[in-house]
């Protein structure tokens, strides 16, 4: 088969942002979400960090074993 010589024209982008202005917005929104972020991180992992190892003591009764009970027996005929 023989190759056709008509070239796809390229395709021009639907949006461009030559002031860029959007990336500078998004820059200036997403650093303090960072900030945020890395608090709340930092914050997290010194909680885990500094936690006691052993649980303190509860005063919750033991549950009582469980003993299986024989159904009662049906009534005897006569």
């Amino acid at each position: 088969m023989a190759e056709s010589s008509l070239q796809e024209p390229v395709p021009t982008p639907v949006f461009v942002d030559q002031s860029g202005l959007r990336s500078r917005l998004f820059r200036r929104f997403g650093w303090p979400v960072s900030v945020v972020g890395a608090i709340l991180a930092a914050a997290m992992g010194s909680s885990l960090i500094g936690m006691q190892s052993d649980a303190p003591a509860m005063e919750i009764p033991p549950k009582p074993s469980y003993m299986p009970t024989r159904a009662p027996l049906p009534p005897s005929w006569p």
